[in-house]
Parts: C-alpha cells; structure tokens; sequence
C-alpha cells in the first residue's frame, strides 16, 4: 500500500477512535440525565465513528487486497459507511434543535429526514466515485454544521455561560474544514492526508462543547426549576395571582414604606356572591374558568403597583400600598363591582357574578397585617348582611358582629345535637271556601338563655356555615313526619310547603334526599310543596329547570316563593315546571292604600292564572286585604288575619276545631 493511503487509512481510523470515544461519553450523559437530544447527539457520534471506520476499510480493501471498486464487499462497506455519514448529520441536527428549542423533533418529522438523508448516503455510495461521494457529503456536511454552529451563536446571549460559544465556534471551523476539505479533494492535493488529523481534533472540541453545552443546559434547567417551585410556592397555580404567604409579605414590606413615608395604604377583602352555587351546579371546571375569568377582571381594575391575591376558594384580596383618601378606595371598590357585574360567558354559558368586598385602611383600621386583614373580612361580611353586591368600610362595630356570628355558629351546631331547633305551622286558606288546606312549615330556634329565635337572627349564619344543609334535611322530614300524622287525624288532603334554601336547594343529592324523605314518611308526593325563592331560582336559571324537572318526576308540587322581589323573565317564568306563585308581603302590605301594589297584585294575579299557576298571597293581615285579594280571585292567603305560625302542639287543636266549624 502506498505511504499516502496508510497515512489516510491511519487518519480515518483516528478519527473513528475519537468519535468512538466521544460516543460513549455521550452514551453515559444519556444514562444519567436522560435527555432527548442527547439521544440524537450519541446517535451522531456513533454513525460518524460508523462512517470513519467505512472510510478505513474501504482504503484498506483497495490498498492491501488490490480489491476493485465494484467489488460486492466494498460496495457493501461504502454504503453502509455512506449511510452512516449522511445520518450522522440529520442526527446532529436532530440532537442541536431539541437542545435549542426544550423541546423534542416530531417523532414523523425525524423519521422522514433520518430517510431521506439515509436514502442519500446511499444513493452517492452506489453512483459516485471517489472523491466525489465524499466530497458531496462534506458539502452536506458543512451547511448544516453552519446552521448549527449559526443556532448555538445565538443561543449563547440568553442562556450565558461559554459552552455554547465553545460549541457554536468549534461548529463554524469545522464547516469551514469541510469545505476546505472539498476543494482539496477535488483538486487532488497532497497535503490532504493530513486534514484527518485537523478533522479529529475539531471533532473532539466539538464533542467537547456539546459536553459543555449539556453540563450549561442542566445548570440552566435547575435554575428554571428553582424558579418555578418559588413561583408555585407564592402564587396561586389556577389564576396565576399571588397566594396568601406573598401577599401578607407585600402586606408587610409596604405597611413599613408607608409607616417611613407617613402615607395611608387600602386592604380589599372580595368574595364572590353565590359562588358556590355555580360550583355545586356546573361543575369544578366551570367554577375555575369562571374564577379565572374574575380574577382577570379585577387585576384589569387596578394599576400595575397594585397588588391582587387568591386568599383561597372564591376570596381575593388587594393590596394599595398608596391611598390619599377614603373616596380613592370607594371609587376602586365600585371599579370592580362594575366589572363583575358585566355577564360571563363561559363554555357558552352566560354567567352572571357579583362581589362583595370589605375595605380596611392603614393605620386607623389597623397596624399590623393580620390586624388589617381580619378587619377588611369583617367589613366584606357586613357588606354580604347589607345585601351583597357592595362595599363596606370597616368600622370597629364589624368585629363584634363577626364574633357574635362565630358565636351563632358555634351555638347553632350545639343546637342540632341537642335538639332546640322546633318547626312550626302557619295555616294556608283557601279563599273560596275558608278551609285551611295546607300549612307552611317554617323554621324557630328554642334557644336556651336567649328564648325563641326567628330565622331571621340565625339563618344568614347557617347559610354561610353550611349548617343550612343538615337543618334543611332535618325540618323537611319533621314536617312531612307531621303532615302524615295530620292526614290520619285531622284532614287526608291536608298538604305542607317547606322551603329550600340557596345552598340546600344546590346540593347534587337533593332529589334523592327528597325522595327518601316520602318514603320514610310515607306521605303522597302531591301533598308536599316546595318552596325556592325567585332570586334563587334565577341564580342559574338553565340549572334551576334541570333540578325543578327532576323534583316534579317525585311527583311533588313546587312553588316560587317572594314573587316580584327578584328578576324573573317572562320566558323562563313560562319554562319553570311550577305550581304556585307566593305573593311577597311587601306588594300586600299597602295593596288597599297604594294604587301601584294593587295593580301589581292584580297583574301577577291575573297572569298567573293564564299560566295556569295558583297564586297565595302571603302577610295578609286585615279584612280590608282579604276583599281586595278575594276581588281579584286569589286561591290561598296566609298571615296573622287568620292565624300566627303556632307549633304543632298548638296548632293540632286549632285545626280540629276549623275543621269542625267549617263543616257545621
């Protein structure tokens, strides 16, 4: 074999040791890091020791055994090795790109380049001799060595450090030895033999800087971690605002400014009215893209300086850390309102939400975060009692409130256990014929130390409490235990309403609640009314209608309680599966002295009707109110003319001696 071809031969073996090397290198970075692209870059590291060693053995074949080109084994090897010099490529590309980008090719993608370059390889073994073939790949060769060189130069600026600078010049030489190395070829010169040894020592820095670049890539990917689980660790991960920990830290760095600078600072606590029932109804999903959704428009609300936290469920709170006066913060608190009160669509859905926020200002509300805090939750509290939909002030009075209604609570659940909580009976006539045909069930609390509470004392607290659900249960099985006692005794087509609550009323089991209960107390289905108000029944009307079809399949009646009070459409007036309309005592309260209740009442009245709804008038309390009702073909009143919620106790005699007297 000539010296020229022994010294090629020994140039192509070197340097298929050295991409060997760099190979398993490779091989244990991939073991213990586990990365996509380090895949591809073993992958290339190995085809290129793949093609080297082809380069070897086909100069090896010509050299030592005289074997001509289109010797079988030599076109095998020159293939093989063709193949592998062309992968060798699109795998660094491959391996550069996912480094590059975070994230990995396309699986289709990679199969159809690995082809085509592979298809390639092949094609310029079979069809083009020495030194073309290779000449064509170090064409190949050193465009996508620029462009990745090209890539890693770019990258260097934003992910720092010197690995990838290392790597993107080691990249651009050794383009620039590929075409060197063309022309060379092509040209026939002698020198040439040497650029084996030029080749080895660029492709170890290369496989060097891609070292680098992994051992940079780790660094930057820890510190990214870092940074994530601090940002999970203080912000909230469905919005994205700041959680609880970082907002009382907020809390505390500007309560110290604002104490140096002699400045006033502003606390929002918010809490969306009747979520929950949105979240009971519709589902998590729907809840949280509506949270999402909220949380937007409230940080739209306010400027960048400005603070806005998830406290936790459907609470937020804002921080301002400068406030000139009170009217500031007004303006603020009816900013956001404003903005909740525009309707949601969510998953084509139209959502309607209100707010109710409590403001605490520094330092006359408070000096202390926690102190602040608990103070703008007092006043959010006070603004849900005033109606919702609102702001409150604090004011020191709110504290006494919050712990007098802690105390409700507290005494509310020992009421349960003990059994305080009673149900008594207000009679509904029938106008036509002055018998008393059904009765109201309503809800007193006998309490020990402060005598008989009405609903109105506690009922809030056991809304807000959850307590609501157990006690709703509770006076919808004692009043239908009563009814049926009543039926065997007194009259068997005596019927009884009881009403169901916000929260109650969205419980998911609430119609096998109400199933169990006929059963247990065995009464006909048709003799139990209940009772949603109108406001309640619009909270989410498509929902309401869902939930009204499933209650009347139990075949008991259902009736709209405080008529007029709500927002009810016509439409969905027309669409709910009830049997009753309730009149609100405040349009029949002044129906014989205001001309604008009468023509209320007698409207509702008559509309009902042509819906073919009955219609009770409740709070009737004079003779003058009976005629005018009874002018008007009202079906049922109730109230103190007639007859005082009584307990059952009481009211058994009463009914025997109605009932006698109206049968004589």
């Amino acid at each position: 074999m000539p010296e020229n071809s022994i010294l090629v031969f020994a140039a192509f073996a070197a340097q298929a040791v050295g991409a060997g090397v760099i190979a398993v290198l490779l091989f244990g970075f991939l073991r213990q890091y586990g990365k996509s692209y380090l895949a591809h870059l073993t992958a290339s590291w190995a085809a290129l020791c793949v093609y080297h060693l082809g380069e070897a053995a086909v100069i090896g074949l010509a050299g030592w055994w005289q074997l001509p080109a289109t010797h079988p084994a030599r076109v095998a090897i020159s293939v093989v090795s063709g193949v592998a010099g062309y992968l060798q490529i699109a795998w660094l590309l491959f391996g550069v790109y996912e480094l590059l980008r975070r994230r990995p090719v396309r699986l289709r993608v990679a199969r159809q380049i690995a082809i085509v370059f592979a298809a390639a390889g092949a094609v310029t073994a079979l069809f083009l001799a020495e030194p073309n073939d290779s000449a064509g790949r170090a064409i190949v060769a050193a465009a996508a060595f620029l462009v990745a060189g090209t890539g890693l130069w770019k990258a260097r600026k934003r992910r720092g450090g010197i690995a990838f600078a290392m790597a993107s010049v080691s990249f651009i030489v050794y383009a620039a030895e590929e075409i060197h190395y063309v022309v060379v070829a092509l040209l026939g010169l002698r020198y040439a033999v040497y650029l084996g040894l030029f080749d080895f020592l660029i492709q170890s820095m290369i496989g060097l800087g891609m070292i680098a670049c992994l051992l940079e890539d780790e660094r930057e990917a820890a510190e990214l971690a870092t940074v994530e689980i601090e940002h999970l660790a203080y912000h909230d991960a469905l919005t994205g605002l700041p959680n609880r920990p970082l907002f009382m830290d907020r809390l505390i760095i500007a309560l110290a400014q604002a104490g140096r600078a002699n400045q006033k600072l502003a606390v929002f606590f918010l809490d969306l009215d009747r979520f929950k029932d949105i979240n009971d109804s519709l589902g998590h999903s729907i809840g949280d893209a509506l949270l999402k959704a909220c949380a937007d428009r409230v940080r739209r609300c306010v400027r960048e300086g400005d603070t806005v936290a998830r406290f936790g469920g459907d609470e937020f709170t804002l921080l301002i850390p400068k406030i000139d006066n009170i009217e500031d913060a007004a303006k603020i608190a009816n900013k956001i309102i404003e903005a909740l009160r525009i309707p949601f669509l969510i998953a084509d859905r139209e959502l309607f939400v209100t707010t109710s926020i409590g403001i605490a200002i520094s330092p006359g509300d408070g000096r202390d975060p926690e102190t602040l805090v608990r103070n703008a939750d007092a006043a959010m509290y006070r603004a849900k009692d005033q109606g919702r939909d609102s702001y409150q002030l604090y004011a020191p009075a709110m504290n006494a409130r919050a712990l007098e209604r802690l105390a409700i609570e507290n005494m509310l659940r020992k009421a349960l256990i003990h059994r305080e909580l009673m149900v008594f009976y207000q009679p509904l006539v029938d106008l036509a014929t002055k018998r008393i045909v059904g009765l109201e069930a309503l809800l007193r609390w006998q309490h020990p130390e402060l005598g008989l509470m009405l609903p109105a004392h506690f009922i809030s607290t056991a809304e807000q409490s959850g307590l609501i659900v157990p006690i709703g249960s509770w006076v919808l099985l004692t009043a239908s235990k009563q009814l049926r006692v009543w039926q065997k005794r007194v009259d068997p087509e005596l019927t009884v309403s009881v009403n169901l609550s916000a929260r109650q009323f969205s419980q998911p089991d609430l119609v096998a609640t109400v199933a169990q209960v006929l059963d247990e107390s065995g009464i006909d289905p048709e003799t139990l009314e209940l009772e949603i108000t109108e406001s309640n029944a619009m909270q989410n009307a498509e929902n309401t209608i869902h939930t009204l079809r499933e209650l009347k399949t139990l075949g008991v009646r259902i009736s709209m309680d405080d008529f007029g009070t709500g927002y009810s459409s016509l439409n969905y007036l027309k669409r709910f599966p009830i049997d009753t309309l309730k009149l609100d005592q405040s349009f029949v309260r002044d129906i014989t002295t205001d001309s604008r209740d009468a023509a209320i009442v007698s409207a509702v009245i008559n509309m009902a009707h042509s819906l073919d709804l009955k219609v009770i008038a409740e709070g009737v309390e004079t003779e003058q109110q009976l005629e005018f009702l009874h002018h008007q073909r009202c079906d049922r009143i109730q109230g103190f003319f007639f007859s005082a919620p009584m307990p059952s106790e009481h009211l058994e005699p009463y009914l025997l001696e109605q009932r006698a007297r109206t049968a004589g």
